[in-house]
């Protein structure tokens, strides 16, 4: 499979997984206004109209604030687990570099070998 179909079947593959998602949380949404609207009329049972509302939204606005809290921290701790791919680079570099250095027949050879492989794995098989 060469380069632009596996990007155009990572493509279609994401723009399906998006469909998903977007329709589970459509249904979500859903169940979690029915779920408010059955809080909301069980508090209207035992208070005023006014105290129902005031409570449900209160216990909104808490579900809200600890719902942004935990996805902040989630996305601090992936941002510092994953190096930059500039780091990666830099060290992919150093050590192509040092390979040169030391032996540059050697290097020419694992590099043709490379590219050869990168051919045969990406290349278009008939």
């Amino acid at each position: 499979m060469n380069l632009s179909r596996y990007v155009s079947a990572l493509a279609k593959n994401a723009a399906l997984a998006l469909a998903v998602y977007l329709i589970v949380a459509c249904i979500t949404l859903t169940g979690a206004g029915f779920v408010i609207a059955g809080l909301f009329l069980l508090l209207l049972r035992d208070t005023s109209p006014a105290g129902a509302a005031v409570i449900t939204g209160a216990v909104l606005f808490v579900l809200a604030a600890l719902a942004g809290a935990g996805g902040g921290l989630m996305l601090a701790a992936s941002r510092r687990r994953r190096p930059g791919l500039l780091a990666e680079f830099g060290g992919a570099l150093g050590l192509i570099t040092l390979l040169v250095r030391r032996d540059p027949k050697r290097a020419m050879l694992f590099a043709a070998l490379a590219g050869a492989l990168a051919e045969y794995f990406t290349g278009e098989r008939k």
